[in-house]
């Protein structure tokens, strides 16, 4: 049993000796979804799973307290045939297990194995510093014995020991500015909570298609002032966030790319009802900046970035 990133290739090799072709059986979460026959190139066989595995991941925001991580199942039987198209005689088979998380490996690190060594907390420096506002509970995830362990980080706590990481956290107060907390699934695939606690700024943008109509009245050959003649529809809008760092450590900016190269992102913050304002929710949102410049302490001396992110449903509700 292998546990995997699905955002990076995970490659099955079928090597039976003198097999001229496979069949792939691809359960996901208990139900078969794929059935696959290959021909052999020189005695191999080579299917991709995580591709396929990863249209079937439900992604969650990690609950109240991060405690719901959402992976895939993945079980893989195959079949190697002494003729082309899975004909012939049926020469060996075998069945894997996979877990797959939905995070990834970068270029440099190869294909979609987990290192189950080290902490699932996307790189927060080499003292592991987390910022967080004063008063709040948090969390951080490390991999301890091959097992997917949460660390609580209590109200109070500015230092979190867990099997194989240390956590300096460092609490922030800013009484100007009330902090965005941002939670994001991580490149290891696990929820990861990361705060603004600088200037935020709301607004939104809107979009909708246009037609030019006709609006001459025949019978009086003449037309109303009043009328629309170029007519707006299909019109909506969606609310934008700009949102600023503190002053972070250089190795945070790991963090900031991380956060723009995730797929699921949600930010927590009131959400309207009428006119007034109900308790805070999570907000799935998508990251619209799409090009940053990563800061040093030696270039720039304080390290600070901004983001922009949009909420990832309209205003008004269209939903059918």
């Amino acid at each position: 049993m292998a546990t995997i990133l699905l955002r990076t290739p995970y490659f099955l090799n079928v090597t039976t000796a003198t097999h001229l072709s496979a069949k792939l059986e691809l359960t996901i979460d208990s139900t078969l979804r794929y059935t696959i026959v290959k021909n052999a190139t020189n005695n191999r066989t080579v299917f991709e799973l995580s591709t396929l595995a990863k249209d079937y991941y439900v992604p969650d925001y990690g609950g109240a307290t991060g405690d719901d991580i959402d992976t895939v199942s993945i079980s893989a039987t195959w079949y190697a045939y002494d003729a082309v198209d899975a004909g012939g005689t049926q020469l060996a088979t075998a069945t894997v297990t996979h877990t797959g998380y939905y995070g990834y490996n970068t270029f440099w690190e190869g294909y979609g194995d987990v290192d189950t060594t080290d902490d699932a907390v996307t790189n927060t420096g080499g003292t592991e510093t987390i910022y967080l506002p004063d008063n709040t509970a948090s969390f951080a995830y490390e991999w301890a014995g091959g097992t997917l362990t949460k660390n609580t980080i209590s109200t109070s706590a500015t230092t979190v020991v867990g099997t194989n990481n240390t956590w300096t956290i460092e609490r922030i107060c800013n009484p100007k500015y009330d902090a965005i907390q941002m939670r994001f699934i991580n490149k290891a695939g696990i929820p990861q909570d990361f705060y603004f606690f600088l200037k935020n700024v709301e607004s939104i943008t809107t979009k909708s298609d246009t037609f030019k109509r006709n609006i001459f009245t025949q019978s009086s050959s003449s037309y109303d002032k009043k009328d629309h003649q170029i007519l707006t529809f299909n019109k909506n809008g969606r609310k934008r966030f700009s949102l600023n760092t503190n002053y972070i450590l250089t190795a945070y900016n790991d963090v900031i790319q991380d956060i723009m190269l995730s797929e699921y992102v949600w930010i927590y913050y009131d959400t309207p009802s009428g006119d007034a304002f109900v308790t805070k929710q999570w907000h799935p949102v998508t990251v619209v900046t799409n090009s940053l410049t990563k800061k040093t302490s030696v270039n720039d001396k304080l390290v600070q970035y901004t983001l922009d992110v949009e909420d990832a449903n309209d205003i008004i509700n269209n939903i059918i």
